[in-house]
């Protein structure tokens, strides 16, 4: 077991006044002007999540963020410095405060949220107790005068009583509302310092963890376990692991640096593949759409999405799922064999009302899954190479062949000259070709009408 000593200070994010951070605590209300300043989600981890934990500044939800961390042998004491083993901080953990050893103070110790455990980090120590709240949106804070004390009224001068419950005051001589200065504020509020609190840590426990969520034998429960884990690695690995409970897949999937290898882990249920690329998330939306595993619904979503966006209904930011985005997700589409003709025939509409329409007629043209109605618009609209590639696809209808038949361009009139399904009359035209290669691949064809002298003496 180590133990980090840790002084975090940061600045309020509506005054700016500095803000000392001296527990793990979810709010904070600025001494100054009360605000309370959010610092939930993943504010925690990206201070003191870091396998190697040092002192840095950090730029974090639009401020900065100073960081001193140094190893230490045990936690400090608050009020006279004194050490107090760790050992003896550990046996107190149900208590909720260990004495000092030396002067008595007693030290809050306090088990973290259930990532921090997981990820080695059992018990936190020395914090400040005041900024731990029970309840509600701010901290309370903290009133250092015992009995109001007087003020003079900056209007009429008449002497009011202030208690510091409120920086404005209202005056009962004038009526006038007084401001409280700093000097007399700071009587009530005095301005709080930063001081070090210790977090418990067990150094060799990410190592391992990574190893047993990586481990396709880990039992389910502690893979679920692990899935809190701070450590990303920690928790790519359980989302990858087949081993996973489904419903934890389902929560990793809502987190967008987990939902890819969630949705590739053979575990993932397939309904709920459409629940994800109806989310606003357009690079995962890219990733669904090359998959060849794809549901259908899935796939389907998929193109609801980028069509919702180019008719300006798309729910999401969309600055983060522009132009080039809709053409990325639409070319996977174009590409992935499971997609269905209907979908592949939404593809080509809907890339043609993007900005800057992408070249997908080829991949479209020689899909498997395309329908004969596209293939013949793709003919009528495609160059050289998607003609040649509609005139080889096996659902280009009859009359769609015969006019490609007679192609300016001679590799297209090669294609349709190895086609056995081609009429005898457009095979005996392509077989007399301007072009070599055409007439040979027409000669060869199987197809093509042959010479006999038997028929032309006695008929039939």
């Amino acid at each position: 077991m180590r133990t980090i000593a840790v002084q975090i200070r940061t600045a309020c994010s509506a005054c700016g006044s500095p803000l000392p951070l001296n527990a793990m605590t979810p709010r904070l209300a600025c001494p100054a002007c009360s605000t309370a300043n959010d610092l939930g989600g993943d504010f925690w981890t990206h201070v003191l999540g870091d396998e190697d934990l040092g002192s840095a500044t950090i730029l974090l939800q639009g401020r900065e963020v100073a960081l001193e961390a140094d190893l230490v042998d045990d936690p400090a004491c608050a009020a006279c410095g004194a050490g107090i083993p760790a050992d003896s901080v550990m046996a107190a953990a149900d208590a909720g405060g260990v004495a000092c050893p030396a002067c008595g103070v007693r030290a809050l110790v306090r088990v973290p949220e259930r990532p921090w455990v997981v990820s080695g980090f059992p018990l936190l120590v020395g914090e400040d107790a005041l900024q731990l709240p029970a309840a509600g949106a701010t901290v309370p804070v903290p009133i250092g005068a015992s009995s109001p004390v007087a003020f003079n009224c900056p209007t009429c001068g008449g002497v009011l009583q202030v208690d510091g419950t409120a920086r404005v005051v209202k005056c009962g001589y004038c009526a006038g509302s007084a401001y409280l200065p700093d000097g007399l504020w700071h009587v009530f509020h005095p301005v709080p310092v930063t001081r070090r609190w210790y977090l418990l840590n067990e150094p060799q426990v990410r190592k391992a963890h990574r190893r047993v969520a990586k481990d396709a034998a880990t039992e389910p429960e502690r893979l679920e376990e692990l899935s809190h884990h701070l450590d990303q690695e920690v928790r790519e690995a359980v989302a990858a692991n087949p081993r996973t409970p489904t419903a934890t897949l389902r929560r990793l999937a809502d987190d967008d640096v987990l939902a890819g290898a969630a949705l590739e882990n053979p575990s993932f249920p397939r309904e709920a593949w459409p629940e994800l690329a109806a989310g606003s998330r357009p690079w995962l939306l890219e990733r669904i759409a090359r998959a060849a595993d794809a549901p259908p619904d899935a796939l389907r979503t998929v193109v609801q999405q980028v069509a919702a966006r180019l008719a300006g209904d798309w729910r999401g930011d969309e600055d983060f799922f522009d132009d080039s985005d809709m053409g990325d997700v639409l070319e996977r589409l174009a590409e992935n064999p499971a997609t269905s003709a209907e979908i592949l025939t939404q593809v080509w509409s809907l890339n043609a009302r993007r900005d800057d329409p992408g070249d997908y007629g080829e991949v479209l043209a020689r899909h498997p899954n395309a329908p004969a109605e596209l293939l013949a618009e793709l003919a009528g609209s495609g160059g050289d190479s998607v003609r040649e590639a509609v005139a080889a696809h096996p659902r280009t209808a009859p009359p769609v062949l015969e006019r490609l038949a007679a192609d300016a361009e001679w590799s297209v009139r090669e294609a349709v000259a190895r086609r056995t399904d081609l009429s005898p009359e457009a095979l005996k035209r392509l077989g007399k070709d301007e072009e070599y290669s055409v007439r040979e691949a027409a000669r060869a064809n199987p197809a093509y009408p042959r010479f006999s002298l038997r028929r032309m003496l006695f008929g039939g």
